[in-house]
Order: structure tokens, then C-alpha cells, then sequence
């Protein structure tokens, strides 16, 4: 039987992944909420450019709650809104709702949530009966589970490092690129990032959770930013950079153990592909990886190359394609080991299906 999904979000990847919910064997779209006024009342397969599916666009949380749908699929913005992100997910899992999101950061790794994000979600899930589970790309599966399953190649691990690798300059997120993280500001600027706590908020829990797997205890925790720029103007997706202005950010979150790192998250995140040289890049003919390098022995690299438009795609269906696992998982809050595996489903027309 096909799991019944309330979908939120038609923004970029919440539109791939509202496609891959139509797309999947195994699951029904029953419900759709839209924030855009203009969007309200459309049939949810033409907001996305694919054939009518009868389920219209709607507002009304209300509505929605009350289908008593097997899962919620939830891909809102939260940034500068993640606690009430939170709580909307949560009224879904008392309801009896599973629950797959990449907007709840906080929910990454579950050991070490923060405990005004953590008790509000368990309560919730053991009201409901129900399972919630973080993923994405990255963080997500791209810089977490992928680096769990490297590691079964490996024999000693001196350190493990994931990496986000590449162009930015189709993104339009202005106020996220600018503020948070420094794109456009003058060279010495210290973006909410750094000021803000942005970024062990958002890649901590993968640091825990590589450690965890890897049996480790982090002593401590190191950030690294900096930034390079060009020496003439740009146009891009968030607008104009001039001369001088940061067009590449280059971060590291290190956690350290033995007084060295043994695990770190690296970004060498650009809006334009000249900036930024001196920072790894990708390897592949594309112009955006994640790549996961074992330092150790053996040493070895492992690399996912792949378009912006790709990597909305699969940070999307990295959240779908777990819908089925999630809905059949224990409830609580899981980690990516507590479920069962899980892929895609959707194959070429002319395949067979056993």
C-alpha cells in the first residue's frame, strides 16, 4: 500500500521533491501546503510543470493536519525561523504523521540536539506514534551518510573530511548568502556565520556524527573562514559583487581528538569559478561536489560531481526516498543508522519491474 504525503514547499528543491513524491511507486501525494497566496488553490502537479494530479494548493495547516497522512514531507525556509519551523513539523508527529525534513538543522544529530529543539520533537513523536528524520545534501546525506559508508573501506582513520566544493552563482538566497554567509561584504568581515553561531549550528551534528560511528570523543571544536575576491564586478544570482568584495568563502569546522582533527566539514563555496584557486575544488567536469576524503589507512578520495540543478534534485530526493523507512522505523527522533537503508524507487519506463 502507498504511503500517504502531505508535501510542503514548491521553492526550488521543494519542487523537485514534490516531483519525486508524483514520480515514486510507492507513495501518494494526499496534500499540499504552498506559503504563496498566488499559488493557493492549484492543482499541485501544474505547480511544478508536469499533468494535473487533483490535489489542490492549500494554506491551511488545519487542513492538512487533518487528512491523518502517513508522513509529512517538509521542505519550508527555515532560516531566522527555525524554532517555529519546528514546532509546525511537531504538530504533524502528535498527530500520528511521520515527518522527513531538510529544514530542521537542529534535528541533524539527535544525541546532541539542543534540548529546546529536542524535548518539544520527542514529546511529540511518542504523543504520535510517529518517527521524525533530518537529511538533505549537506548537511545530510552527501557530507554524513556517505561518509559513514566510505568508512567501511577503511582500516585505520587518522581523520575524515567532507567537503561542499564549487559555484554558487545561481543561487538567488541574497540575504542567506550575504549576511550569513559574507558573499558582497569587504575583506575582514565576520558573517552570522561566525558571529551567529551559524555555522556549528548547521555542521556540528556532522561532526558528532562521524565521531560517534568512528568511536571518537571531540575535546574541542575550531572554526576557520576567510574569503577571496576578484578584481572586477560580477553579476549574479544574488546580484552584483564588486572588485575587492568576497566572491569565494572558504570555512572549515574541525573536531578534534588526540589534540588533532580527526574530523572536519570544509566549504570552498564561490560565485564565480576564477575566485578562490587556492582552496580545493572539484575534480569532476561539473561544476559542484562533495567529496570525502579518508586520511588513514588506506588513504582515499570519493567524489560526487554534479550541476547546481543536480544538486537540488538529489538533495531533494535524498529526503523523499526515505519516506517508506521512516514510516516503518520505531518512533523518536532518528539518526540516519536507526532506519533501514533506503534508495530510489523510480525506474525507466521500459524496465521490468520483479
Amino acid at each position: 500500500m502507498k504511503k500517504r504525503v502531505v508535501h510542503c514547499g514548491t521553492g526550488n528543491i521543494g519542487a523537485d521533491g514534490l516531483r519525486g513524491i508524483l514520480q515514486h511507486p510507492d507513495l501518494e501525494l494526499v496534500g499540499h501546503y504552498v506559503w504563496s497566496e498566488n499559488k493557493v488553490g492549484k492543482d499541485s502537479g501544474e505547480l511544478v510543470g508536469v499533468d494535473p494530479v487533483g490535489v489542490k494548493a492549500t494554506n491551511d495547516w488545519d487542513e492538512l493536519l487533518a487528512l491523518n497522512a502517513d508522513c509529512v514531507s517538509f521542505f519550508g525556509d527555515s532560516i531566522g525561523k527555525e524554532k517555529e519551523t519546528a514546532a509546525t513539523v511537531c504538530r504533524f508527529l502528535e498527530r500520528g504523521t511521520n515527518a522527513v525534513t531538510p529544514s530542521v538543522f537542529a534535528w541533524a544529530h539527535p544525541e546532541t540536539c539542543p534540548p529546546e529543539y529536542r524535548d518539544n520533537v520527542l514529546e511529540a513523536c511518542l504523543k504520535g506514534n510517529s518517527s521524525a528524520f533530518f537529511t538533505g545534501i549537506d548537511p545530510g546525506w552527501a557530507t554524513t551518510d556517505l561518509a559513514i559508508a566510505a568508512l567501511a573501506g577503511a582500516n585505520r582513520v587518522d581523520c575524515v573530511r567532507v567537503m561542499e566544493l564549487g559555484s554558487m552563482a545561481e543561487y538567488t538566497a541574497e540575504y542567506v548568502f550575504r549576511e550569513y554567509f559574507g558573499f558582497g561584504k569587504e575583506p575582514g568581515h565576520q558573517p552570522l556565520l561566525v558571529t551567529g553561531g551559524f555555522m556549528k549550528e548547521m555542521w556540528a551534528p556532522t561532526l558528532y556524527a562521524i565521531a560517534d560511528v568512528l568511536g571518537v570523543e571531540l575535546e574541542e571544536i575550531k572554526m576557520v573562514y576567510e574569503t577571496d575576491s576578484l578584481d572586477h564586478d560580477i553579476h549574479v544570482g544574488i546580484g552584483e559583487i564588486k572588485a575587492g568584495e568576497a566572491s569565494a568563502v572558504h570555512f572549515m569546522l574541525q573536531g578534534f581528538s588526540g589534540g588533532k582533527p580527526i574530523v572536519i566539514v570544509e566549504h570552498n563555496d564561490l560565485v564565480d569559478m576564477n575566485a578562490g584557486k587556492q582552496w580545493p575544488r572539484p575534480y569532476g567536469p561539473k561544476n559542484m561536489a562533495y567529496r570525502i576524503e579518508v586520511q588513514g589507512d588506506p588513504s582515499f578520495t570519493i567524489e560526487q560531481n554534479f550541476s547546481h540543478y543536480d544538486g537540488c534534485k538529489i538533495c531533494a530526493m535524498a529526503v523523499i526516498n526515505s519516506i517508506p523507512a521512516v514510516c516503518d522505523a520505531s518512533p523518536g527522533l532518528k539518526n540516519p543508522l536507526e532506519i533501514p537503508r533506503y534508495w530510489s524507487r523510480n525506474i525507466r519506463a521500459d524496465a521490468k519491474r520483479a
